[in-house]
């Protein structure tokens, strides 16, 4: 739980986890978990079919929600909806935040620290680098690759931002339609704990699940 600058402590609206590794053990934490927790899946332009595609644009029996690059569907066989996100999209939204001037609006920055405190972050967030090639029919695309294999704190950020987009958090300036928490499972709890007095993300319990499933 993060607490805010007055000292509330405050119950996050959305938790989106990489269903990417260990696709089973997230999906039995989510159904676990409850409303809010979504497994999330991102889809660069190499996993972009026309399906997927087709899919980003109208909702219906499959597809509940349409956002800013996102979409929510329902996977009936696993009792769940996934998050299925355009990552070249947020990566690209990512760097723009890191490399606007600071105090300009839309800027991201880190908490003070020593330069080696955020060394591991850079190095997640400079694992994949940015090109354009021009596809007929499409124009000019924007594709990320990866040059190292430790990204995983970028993807966990540019979902981070995906799921703020979904609460309802913009950029100063830009407007904001009502988040549909029917739709997308928003909304878990005013309290602290589940009804059961358990806390919302139980480390333990998918440390376990994780051991089991890999035997």
């Amino acid at each position: 739980m993060a607490g805010s600058t007055d000292g509330e402590t405050m119950t996050p609206e959305q938790v989106w986890i990489d269903s990417g590794y260990m696709t089973h053990v997230v999906y039995a934490f989510c159904r676990e978990s409850g409303s809010g927790f979504l497994p999330a899946i991102g889809r660069g332009v190499a996993q972009q079919t026309r399906q997927w595609t087709d899919r980003a644009k109208h909702t219906g029996a499959v597809v509940k929600q349409v956002g800013e690059g996102f979409h929510i569907s329902r996977l009936p066989t696993e009792r769940l909806l996934l998050v299925e996100v355009n990552a070249d999209h947020w990566k690209t939204w990512v760097h723009q935040r890191l490399s606007t001037p600071l105090g300009k609006p839309g800027a991201m920055s880190l908490f003070h620290a020593a330069p080696q405190e955020h060394l591991t972050l850079a190095k997640h967030l400079t694992a994949e680098t940015k090109n354009e090639e021009f596809v007929a029919g499409k124009g000019v695309v924007v594709k990320w690759e990866r040059v190292r294999r430790q990204n995983h704190w970028f993807d966990a950020l540019y979902n981070a931002c995906a799921a703020g987009y979904l609460c309802g958090v913009r950029l100063v300036g830009e407007t904001c339609d009502a988040p549909n928490r029917k739709q997308t499972g928003q909304g878990m709890g005013h309290g602290l704990a589940r009804p059961d007095g358990r806390p919302w993300i139980d480390p333990d319990r998918l440390r376990e699940m994780s051991e089991r499933l890999m035997r």
